[in-house]
């Protein structure tokens, strides 16, 4: 048999033996690391996204504006956003030189702080949220908007209440009273205000954007007085200035009516109006009123005021729009007595009885004035001792025979008469119904007069007058047939039933003036 040997080869002097390469090695760590690396952060992010879902809290770098929200909770976060948006004065509110820094619920504005937070738990998670989540890690955060919602309510409410205090308000036009008792109008003026319809439809408009701006600048608008003008009323009350004050001179004698306003100068200066959309009221100043009189009597020739309404009805007289009332009286003349004349004759060219001479002349009688001798005629007044009605008259025309009777200076009826017989004539003159009898009696000539009316007396005493047809005290019935002839002793006869009309209808007071 044959052996059969492996020789073994020597080492060789001076190498080492083979070994696996130790770069192999680094490379396959360098390579463990970066794989390791570029796991980790997912590998971390991963679990810190789990860690934050599992404890509900909010991703870091997650704001809503300013409010740092993350790694809150919900309830943390909520009373963080709170406390920022609807706590904190933040809000900036201006008009011009004001400024106000309000909290947002102040205008109305309101964050849901709940619903805030928890739309910052949603970032990174659901649909988008990759998204999201690359955002917050490219830009280091990520905003979300505060969930507002807006009360106009409220908003309304608190700029309207704000207007009170920076508005300029409207000067509505007004009426100015001059010391002289005059008005006159000043004109309104705008003003300026809030205009807070418009403040509450920009923040209607965008609440969220309101809210992210942070201020507001107020709008105004210009306000309107309620009255601009008033100058119509200073031509209403202009008028009360040029209201007349009526004047009316009453003759009785003459039956000459005089109508007239007083120079206006004078009335405004007493019209007063304390309050301009009062009544006006007439404050006259008596002294100067009398002056005026004393001067316009000096006009009249021959007469003078004899009465007048009494001044403290001037003022109603004028606002009623009346007449102030005068009553002239003509004043004593005097007569150089013709030749062959006595008081009887002169009392008949004057229109008087003559004893109203003889008592105007003491001393005289009857017949014993003479030629070239001067006396007295006394006022013709002196025959209507009472207060005339100057609405009335009665006149009698003794060529006619004819009664006409006025009211208010119409004719109101007319009459057949009968007046004095040539020795007992009835007397021309103005005389005045003084008396009212039913049925008056004159002994003398044993005659009922039926509705007898007194207008002078022919001596003292013995009265001629107006009545219907007498009947002797035997029942007989004068004169009827005798209407329109002088017939009677001096006094005016009228038919029956004329007779008691006239003696109804004149009181006492009706001037009767008998002409020839």
């Amino acid at each position: 048999m044959q052996n059969v040997y492996q020789a073994t080869a020597a080492p060789v002097a001076g190498r080492r033996p083979a070994q696996p390469a130790k770069n192999n090695e680094w490379l396959v760590w360098l390579m463990g690391i970066g794989i390791v690396l570029v796991i980790f952060p997912f590998l971390a992010a991963g679990a810190g996204l789990i860690i934050f879902e599992k404890t509900h809290r909010i991703l870091p770098g997650v704001h809503a504006g300013p409010v740092d929200l993350g790694s809150l909770n919900e309830a943390d976060a909520a009373e963080h956003i709170d406390q920022f948006w609807n706590q904190a004065a933040y809000f900036v509110v201006s008009q011009e030189e004001n400024i106000w820094t309000v909290t947002a619920p102040n205008i109305g504005l309101w964050i849901d702080p709940l619903a805030t937070a928890r739309s910052a738990q949603t970032v990174g998670k659901g649909t988008g949220g990759l998204q999201q989540l690359q955002q917050l890690v490219q830009m280091g955060g990520y905003e979300i908007e505060p969930l507002v919602t807006f009360q106009p309510d409220v908003a309304r409410d608190v700029f309207t209440r704000l207007s009170t205090y920076v508005d300029t308000p409207a000067q509505d036009a007004r009426l100015e009273h001059l010391p002289d008792g005059r008005w006159i109008a000043i004109p309104g003026k705008a003003g300026i205000g809030l205009d807070v319809d418009a403040i509450v439809d920009q923040i209607s408009a965008d609440p969220q954007a309101a809210l992210a701006l942070g201020s507001i600048e107020l709008p105004m608008k210009p306000l309107f007085p309620a009255i601009a003008d008033l100058s119509t009323e200073v031509s209403r009350i202009e008028t009360f200035y040029q209201k007349p004050l009526h004047l009316f001179a009453y003759d009785a004698v003459t039956d000459e009516r005089i109508r007239w306003d007083m120079p206006q100068a004078l009335v405004a200066a007493w019209i007063k109006l304390d309050d301009p959309y009062g009544e006006p009221y007439l404050q006259v100043d008596q002294a100067q009123f009398q002056t005026y009189l004393n001067e316009w009597e000096q006009s009249l020739d021959g007469r003078e005021i004899q009465t007048s309404d009494s001044l403290q009805s001037l003022g109603n007289n004028w606002v009623s729009g009346g007449e102030f009332e005068i009553l002239l009286r003509h004043k004593p003349t005097q007569y150089t007595v013709g030749a062959g004349e006595n008081l009887v004759s002169i009392g008949a060219r004057f229109g008087f009885p003559y004893w109203r001479i003889q008592e105007a002349n003491p001393g005289s009688s009857m017949y014993s004035v003479r030629a070239g001798q001067v006396i007295t005629i006394p006022s013709k007044n002196v025959l209507l001792p009472l207060p005339v009605v100057p609405n009335k008259r009665i006149v009698i025309n003794i060529s006619e025979q004819h009664m006409y009777v006025y009211e208010n200076w119409e004719l109101r009826s007319d009459h057949v008469i009968s007046t004095g017989m040539s020795d007992s004539p009835t007397l021309p003159g103005v005389f005045q119904i003084q008396s009212h009898e039913i049925n008056a009696y004159g002994s003398r000539w044993d005659l009922y007069m039926p509705h007898f009316l007194g207008i002078y007396e022919a001596v003292p005493g013995f009265w001629n007058g107006i009545h219907g047809l007498p009947m002797l005290s035997s029942g007989v019935r004068l004169w009827g047939n005798v209407l329109g002839s002088p017939a009677s002793y001096g006094c005016i006869i009228m038919d029956l039933q004329a007779g008691e009309d006239i003696y109804n209808w004149a009181e006492d007071g009706v001037v009767v003036e008998i002409v020839r």
